[in-house]
């Protein structure tokens, strides 16, 4: 069986994971030619963790408060993520900065979803509903969801 054209991905999500849960759908279904290869949370109960289990895919908790010194946190991440084959990472949901040596190891291999138009509702503190809620506080006419490769910068990549 040939290898999916995507390659193997890896998935950063904060809470819910519902984006995560669409793109797990989309591999299962053939929709998508990827195959989920890790899941990391940065919050230990968080239902994205759950849902990646129960997809059968692989999912670690790592944070703060499994590894307090931000450049341990930063190779751990980086190293699951080359453990499990990864070659294309997603954020979906991560409300954390990707560390510097994760970025270098995956430039122009990272993207994010964000659920609102960039440049005008994104950056930091522009997540979750706060990003819906100035949405509609602005007035547009239309809204839509931007994904986009990552830089070192909050919602800015290319």
């Amino acid at each position: 069986m040939a290898a999916p054209a995507l390659g193997n991905l890896g998935f950063l999500a904060s809470h819910r994971g519902t984006n995560v849960q669409t793109v797990l759908n989309a591999c299962k279904t053939g929709r998508l030619g990827a195959r989920p290869a890790v899941v990391i949370g940065n919050n230990r109960d968080t239902e994205v963790l759950a849902r990646a289990r129960r997809a059968g895919v692989p999912t670690f908790h790592l944070s703060a408060e499994t590894h307090p010194e931000p450049e341990a946190l930063d190779r751990t991440i980086r190293d699951t993520l080359i453990r499990h084959g990864v070659g294309l990472m997603v954020l979906a949901g991560y409300m954390k900065k990707l560390g510097p040596e994760t970025l270098a190891q995956y430039a122009g291999r990272v993207i994010n979803i964000h659920p609102a138009l960039l440049p005008r509702f994104g950056g930091l503190g522009m997540y979750g509903m706060r990003v819906h809620e100035a949405v509609l506080a602005s007035g547009a006419t239309e809204t839509g969801v931007t994904i986009h490769l990552v830089d070192g910068d909050y919602d800015r990549g290319a």
